[in-house]
């Protein structure tokens, strides 16, 4: 592998500002499976309701990056831990596919994988992001060949990635816990670009109080106030803004064109890109080509019925257990298209919660060990009933959405309770 003859590079960040890469980085910074994140939008199709929602996995991974550093400084890390888990910060999300999150549930469906596994993979030279014909054109080294080269441990940087504890588990934490440098990243920098305020949190206060006490990450107590605001920012984040009814249909609805593709096959369409996927789509059939024009022109399908456990009878929930097995689900679909001559994967049924938790298991954690003036230890809740309160907060805030075409909206909407719970 050739050494990259720069010595450092600056990278200028609207969130972080300036982002200083040397050695190591510089050199994964160009590897084809970072830049590939360019192409992959950060908030799936959150652009549809939030136009400035454009920027990339590639910006959330530098930031999540910088972040990292500023808090290995800070609680004055090894170098080879610091190393560490700016490598696992940079590279946690090269296993994404187009539109980040939005496909996942069908990797889990198909082959009971996800981005993880996928990163993994990659980390360990077991998969490669290129199709036949692009390697032809592309001799950087991967993210294999370039950690190899440093001699850095993979299996190290997996287990960071995945949150595993080891005898070390703060550097594990760094990266996987209540509060970490994923999430410090993510929220401050999707509310930047969407246009709202509720990821407005004070990153550098959080890591002024961050310390290790008997190898585990802590906060002090002078930084309870900063806890509190990221757990209501990160929950106000994902009702407002990763689980607007909007961005969620428009999501369902690519999915569902991916999902009824006659010939898929998950480990090709997730090596895609945005655009090579919605480019692709128009050429699979009719249904994906309406699909991708409709996303293209923003006609999307409405909500035709909204069903909630808050406010509705326990009796449903049997019901809603069963929903939430895909082929279950499908059968409910097509069902109401049959019974009401609705063309094929214009009905869709939406049961966000468990995928939420797969997609983010983060949510409801609020567990955060506070360290008092006598240096005891001592729990969050004992400070503050803030964690309880958001552990309460229902996201998003129905349990089933039917959505569809808006010409068939009020004939769905009269029938749905009873092709539902009959």
């Amino acid at each position: 592998m050739k050494q990259n003859k720069m010595k450092n590079k600056i990278i200028r960040d609207p969130i972080h500002g300036d982002i200083k890469l040397n050695g190591l980085f510089l050199d994964l910074i160009e590897a084809p499976e970072i830049q590939r994140l360019y192409n992959i939008k950060q908030l799936g199709l959150a652009h549809l309701v939030f136009p400035g929602a454009h920027h990339a996995r590639l910006e959330h991974s530098l930031g999540t990056y910088y972040v990292s550093c500023k808090v290995s400084d800070n609680l004055d890390l090894e170098k080879n831990e610091k190393e560490l888990i700016s490598c696992a910060a940079l590279l946690h999300d090269i296993g994404h596919g187009p539109f980040s999150h939005t496909l996942e549930y069908i990797l889990r469906d198909t082959l009971n994988i996800d981005h993880i596994d996928l990163t993994e993979k990659l980390i360990f030279g077991e998969s490669t992001i290129f199709d036949e014909k692009e390697k032809n054109y592309i001799d950087s080294p991967s993210v294999f060949e370039i950690l190899i080269e440093h001699n850095i441990n993979q299996k190290e940087i997996s287990n960071i990635i995945r949150g595993k504890i080891n005898r070390k588990p703060y550097l594990s934490q760094l990266l996987n816990s209540s509060i970490d440098v994923d999430q410090l990243d993510y929220l401050v920098r999707d509310a930047y670009y969407t246009g709202v305020a509720y990821g407005a949190i004070d990153i550098d206060r959080f890591i002024q109080t961050l310390v290790i006490n008997k190898g585990r990450l802590a906060v002090l107590k002078k930084g309870i106030g900063v806890i509190e605001n990221i757990l209501m920012a990160r929950a106000l984040m994902y009702s407002s803004v990763y689980f607007h009814k909007t961005v969620r249909i428009a999501e369902l609805m690519l999915s569902k064109s991916i999902e009824m593709m006659e010939n898929l096959d998950p480990l090709e369409f997730i090596k895609k890109t945005d655009f090579e996927l919605l480019n692709d789509l128009k050429n699979e059939g009719p249904y994906q080509h309406e699909i991708a024009t409709r996303l293209k022109y923003r006609k999307l399908f409405k909500q035709a019925y909204s069903f909630s456990m808050m406010i509705s009878k326990e009796k449903h929930i049997d019901v809603i257990e069963k929903l939430k097995d895909l082929r279950f689900r499908r059968t409910k679909e097509q069902k109401i298209e049959e019974s009401l001559k609705i063309p094929p994967g214009h009905v869709i049924i939406d049961i966000p919660f468990y995928e939420l938790h797969q997609a983010e298991p983060r949510i409801d954690k609020t567990e955060m060990i506070i360290v008092d003036e006598k240096n005891k230890i001592r729990a969050l809740d004992d400070f503050t009933p803030i964690a309880n309160a958001i552990k309460k907060k229902a996201i998003p805030d129905w349990d089933i959405m039917i959505i569809t075409d808006e010409k068939f909206k009020d004939l769905v909407s009269k029938k749905a309770e009873r092709y539902l719970f009959s």
